[in-house]
């Protein structure tokens, strides 16, 4: 059985894209993920492929405007 709370960077990249009303780059994800700025229990390794906590989303967004990627955060999230 899949689970729906499990994304994959595509996904997760797609679902911030159209939140925030601009793109996001997977591999800007990806990148985060390679050089450990996301935790690892929220972004667990599946069958080879690294998969995003849909509840992780916003911390995702927070590191990618920490790191000058995106310019603004989703809505509840903060600066």
């Amino acid at each position: 059985m899949e689970d729906i709370n499990l994304l994959s960077v595509g996904e997760a990249a797609s679902l911030l894209s159209a939140e925030l009303g601009e793109p996001v780059q997977p591999r800007w994800i990806t990148r985060l993920l390679y050089d450990r700025q996301l935790r690892e229990d929220f972004c667990p390794m599946v069958g080879g492929r690294r998969l995003i906590r849909r509840e992780y989303l916003p911390e995702v967004a927070r590191a990618l405007r920490l790191h000058g990627k995106i310019k603004r955060l989703p809505k509840g999230g903060q600066s």
